[in-house]
C-alpha cells in the first residue's frame, strides 16, 4: 500500500499534479506542490512505519506478560506452564511484522536505486539524465552536469591537483543529490528503517562508483584526490545514519561492503613504492580488512601512471586464494 502511494505521488508530480487539465494539484504554486509531495511521503512511510511498531509493541507485549506471570502465578505448575507456551505464541506474530517490514522497506530501496545509480553517473561525469527525488524537479533537482562542473578525473598533475583542493568537486554534488532523494523520506522513517533505506542507497552508489574508477587513470597526487574524496563520502555516510551502533568505519564497513571496498581501493591507489603492496595487503587480511582479489588489486594498480604495468604483474601474481 505505501509503494502505490509513493508511485501515485511520483506520477501526479510528473504530471505537474494530474493528467486533467484542471486538476486541483496542477494549479497549486509551487509551494504548496511541495507540501502536497511532503504529505504524500508522510502518509507513506507511516505505512511502513506501523509494521515497525507492531513488532516491538508485539515484543514488549510478550515480554510484560512473561514478566508477569513470573511474578504472579505460583512456579512449577501446569497451569502456569501453559499460559506461558500460550504468551509465546505471540513470538510467530512478531516474526511475521518483522519479515513483512523488511520486505517493504527493501522494495522501496530497490524503486529508488536507479535513481541513486542515476545520481552517480551525473555527478561523475557519465551521460544521463539528473534526477532528483522520485524523478521530479519539485524538490530543486540538479540537473544534468554541464560541462563547467568538476567530474571524476584522477590523472592529476600540480596544477590541476591545486584547483581540485579549492573547488567542488563530484563528490559534494553527489552527496547533495543524495540527500535531495532522501532527506523526506529520512523525515519521516523510523531511525532503523530510515538506516536501511541510507545503507541501500550506499552501497547502490559505492558499487556505481568503483566502476567509474575503473576507468580512471591516476597520479600519485590523483590517489590523494581520491583519499579525499572517499574520506568525505565516509564522513556524510556517517551522518546521515540513526544508530550508534554503525556510524564507526568499522561498523559502517561491515555493514556496507561496497564502501568497504572503496576505502581499500583508496588505500592500494596511494601506496608509494609497489614494493609496500603485498604488506599493506597481508596485514589488512590479518586485520580482515581486506576484500580485492589479488587480481583486483592488480587491476587497479595498473591504473596508476607511475607504475610500470609489467612490474605490477609480476609483483602480484595470481595466486590461489582459498
Amino acid at each position: 500500500a505505501a509503494m502505490k502511494v509513493v508511485r501515485t505521488a511520483e506520477k501526479g508530480l510528473r504530471s505537474g499534479g494530474g493528467k486533467k487539465p484542471g486538476s486541483t494539484l496542477k494549479k497549486l504554486d509551487e509551494w504548496d506542490r511541495r507540501r502536497a509531495l511532503e504529505i504524500v511521503i508522510a502518509r507513506a512511510c507511516a505505512s511502513y512505519n506501523d509494521l515497525e511498531v507492531a513488532m516491538d509493541y508485539t515484543r514488549t507485549l510478550e515480554g510484560q506478560f512473561l514478566d508477569e506471570i513470573e511474578r504472579s502465578y505460583p512456579p512449577d505448575n501446569s497451569l502456569t506452564e501453559q499460559l506461558k507456551m500460550c504468551i509465546k505464541s505471540l513470538s510467530p506474530v512478531t516474526e511475521s511484522f518483522k519479515v513483512a517490514s523488511n520486505r517493504a522497506i527493501e522494495s522501496l530501496v530497490n524503486h529508488l536505486l536507479p535513481k541513486v545509480r542515476a545520481i552517480v553517473n551525473d555527478a561523475v561525469g557519465q551521460d544521463t539524465a539528473g534526477t532528483s527525488f522520485m524523478g521530479s524537479s519539485v524538490m530543486g533537482g540538479t540537473g544534468a552536469a554541464t560541462h563547467g562542473s568538476a567530474r571524476m578525473n584522477y590523472n592529476l598533475d600540480d596544477d590541476a591537483y591545486e584547483m581540485a583542493q579549492v573547488s567542488e568537486g563530484y563528490m559534494g554534488r553527489l552527496c547533495s543529490a543524495l540527500d535531495e532523494l532522501l532527506d523526506s523520506l529520512r523525515l519521516h522513517l523510523m531511525p532503523t528503517l530510515s538506516d536501511t533505506l541510507v545503507i541501500g542507497a550506499l552501497s547502490t552508489a559505492a558499487k556505481r562508483l568503483e566502476l567509474s574508477l575503473r576507468r580512471c587513470h591516476f597520479t600519485a597526487l590523483g590517489a590523494l584526490s581520491l583519499d579525499s574524496d572517499l574520506r568525505q563520502f565516509l564522513s556524510y555516510a556517517k551522518d546521515r545514519l540513526d544508530s550508534p551502533e554503525i556510524t564507526s568505519s568499522t561498523s559502517l564497513y561491515k555493514n556496507c561492503p561496497p564502501l568497504a571496498r572503496l576505502s581499500q581501493i583508496a588505500l592500494l591507489m596511494n601506496v608509494d613504492d609497489l614494493e609496500d603492496v603485498l604488506d599493506l595487503i597481508s596485514s589488512s587480511k590479518r586485520k580482515g580488512h581486506w576484500d580485492l582479489k589479488m587480481e583486483e588489486a592488480k587491476a587497479f594498480l595498473n591504473l596508476r601512471v607511475d607504475f610500470e604495468g609489467k612490474k605490477v604483474n609480476e609483483l602480484l601474481k595470481i595466486e590461489d586464494e582459498s
